[in-house]
């Protein structure tokens, strides 16, 4: 299969994004990027410009809060038990948050908490399949683009809820605080 790549960056995030030949996202990572100008790093197509602005628009409306996660066309390239639990990820919005145990009741292998956390690591599509919504019932668990973005994804979310007690929806012992030196040192280093 034929992919066609892109690299462009959006404050907060540089974006690394795949698409098959018939402009269907197909893998999508992406890292901090304090460049606060828009810029496009590299086109392997020309029709690649008008698959970034649909990603962007896309991006954009998840990140004004008009969409629960980032709607493009996309193939996800997966296992079978892979696409159960990234379709499960789907339903759920923002703010809303699960453990890795509630994950694997709601899609009905209350034992596979493992198997699931596997999946998610696994996820192609970070943002159209929120993995970062998911952690463990002591911490954050993990997230294939960094615990510093899941952090950041979550606070953003979950806004003040997010410091103060009212985390019971999340779970009891989870407690999170960004650093922006960290972020910066990470980022620069």
């Amino acid at each position: 299969m034929k992919v066609q790549e892109a690299i462009f960056s959006v404050f907060p995030f540089k974006f690394h994004l795949l698409w098959n030949n018939s402009g269907k996202l197909i893998k999508l990572n992406f890292e901090f990027s304090f460049d606060t100008e828009a810029k496009i790093f590299n086109l392997t197509s020309p029709k690649l410009l008008d698959w970034i602005k649909a990603f962007y628009q896309a991006f954009l409306d998840y990140w004004n809060f008009k969409k629960s996660s980032v709607e493009v066309p996309h193939k996800i390239l997966a296992t079978d038990f892979q696409i159960v639990v990234l379709k499960e990820l789907k339903k759920l919005k923002i703010g809303e948050v699960l453990t890795y145990k509630k994950l694997t009741e709601r899609i009905g292998y209350k034992k596979a908490f493992r198997a699931v956390g596997k999946a998610l690591s696994k996820n192609p599509l970070p943002l159209v399949y929120p993995c970062h919504r998911v952690i463990g019932s002591k911490g954050l668990g993990g997230y294939s683009q960094g615990l510093l973005i899941k952090q950041f994804l979550l606070y953003r979310e979950l806004g003040y809820k997010f410091l103060t007690n009212d985390v019971k929806n999340m779970t009891k012992n989870l407690q999170i605080g960004l650093d922006f030196k960290q972020l910066m040192i990470r980022h620069i280093f």
